[in-house]
């Protein structure tokens, strides 16, 4: 008697495990571990302080941010999909964390998509971020972009609510709202964005808005990124541009990038008035020689339209060779100039410090960057 109820309950066990293995088998879920590795050896010549400097530098980070991260999906069935990224950036010299303040400094959020577009909560790059390497020869990277040397876009925020509609007629609109934490107020430290990009045949072309307020709400930054590409056999041009209402005093940056995650334009080394905005304008082309060897050339400019007069511009040139799908070796050759008081400086994608010089007031700089760039 008892081995037949023994036999019974192993039975019912086996059913029940066969429909929850059933109701598992329709949502599928993957985990995929990712990341790259980019170190350089880099020159770079000023003046600082008064004196002829050179600095000889193996860095990291010129071309692309080295990182690890980890992304993640369940098919939920019907159109519906949850999806989550996790994204660390670290210095492959050290091996130390980017940032020693957080684990997940570069992306940490969950989406819900649909056949309707897609929700995202939590720490995402915005749009100008994503956009900005699609509009420049250099990917808005390296020691030779001009447009990432003076034009500073806000890369990230925390507590981001976004919203991205599907592809039609393969253009999608994105909205964004950080949340600013402030009691009685949804506007205090908040972030806003909007921005839209589109692929027709050879063209593309994105534009893209932010507006930041301070806790009080008194003081507001405002930037606009926009440009495109054009395709044309081996061959692609570039032209952008990007204005932000933050006036570069006494050297670059920028009154958003405090690293604390909140977005405070009264806090940090740009000073912010009515009126007054920093314009960067960006041309630049690359050419395939053949499926693995390109060469690039680019020319950006930056104008003050403040009483500062605090301008530059810069010249450069790529040469990028594919060894293969996965691994990438660069060379970078750039001249900047500053006027009046300015201190633009050449960086990467997200060169550590020690990796590069800051000029003098009004100085001018040249370098050479030679890097490997590995994906995995």
């Amino acid at each position: 008697m008892k081995n037949k109820n023994f036999t019974n309950l192993v039975q019912l066990l086996m059913a029940l495990s066969g429909v929850s293995g059933a109701s598992h088998a329709v949502a599928q879920s993957s985990i995929t571990l990712y990341g790259i590795l980019d170190e350089f050896v880099g020159y770079q010549s000023a003046k600082v302080g008064g004196k002829s400097t050179s600095l000889y530098a193996l860095g990291n980070n010129g071309e692309l941010t080295s990182r690890w991260g980890l992304r993640g999906n369940e098919d939920l069935g019907a159109g519906y999909k949850t999806t989550f990224a996790l994204e660390s950036g670290f210095d492959p010299g050290t091996g130390k964390q980017q940032n020693a303040y957080r684990l997940f400094d570069r992306q940490a959020w969950v989406r819900v998509s649909a056949p309707y577009g897609e929700m995202r909560f939590g720490r995402q790059n915005t749009p100008m971020f994503a956009m900005s390497g699609y509009l420049d020869a250099f990917s808005a990277a390296t020691y030779g972009s001009g447009y990432n040397n003076f034009a500073n876009w806000l890369a990230r925020v925390d507590n981001d609510i976004s919203y991205l509609s599907p592809k039609l007629a393969n253009t999608q609109l994105e909205l964004h709202y950080s949340v600013g934490g402030q009691p009685g107020t949804l506007a205090g430290n908040a972030v806003y964005q909007a921005a839209v990009q589109t692929t027709q045949g050879p063209v593309y072309v994105a534009l893209a808005y932010l507006n930041a307020a301070n806790a009080a709400n008194s003081v507001r930054v405002q930037e606009i990124m926009a440009g495109g590409s054009y395709t044309y056999g081996p061959g692609k041009v570039y032209v952008a541009f990007f204005r932000g209402s933050d006036v570069i005093s006494a050297t670059t940056g920028n009154a958003l990038s405090n690293p604390a995650g909140k977005y405070d334009p009264t806090i940090g080394p740009v000073g912010n008035m009515a009126g007054n905005y920093h314009s960067t304008w960006s041309f630049s082309a690359d050419y395939k020689f053949t499926p693995s060897l390109s060469v690039g050339a680019g020319y950006a400019f930056t104008k003050d339209s403040s009483s500062l007069n605090n301008n530059g511009h810069q010249m450069s040139a790529i040469l990028n060779y594919d060894v293969s799908v996965r691994t990438r070796v660069y060379a970078v050759a750039s001249r900047l100039n500053n006027y009046n008081s300015a201190q633009f400086k050449m960086t990467g994608a997200s060169i550590t410090t020690g990796s590069y010089l800051t000029p003098g007031g009004g100085q001018s700089e040249t370098a050479v960057q030679m890097g490997i760039r590995h994906l995995f």
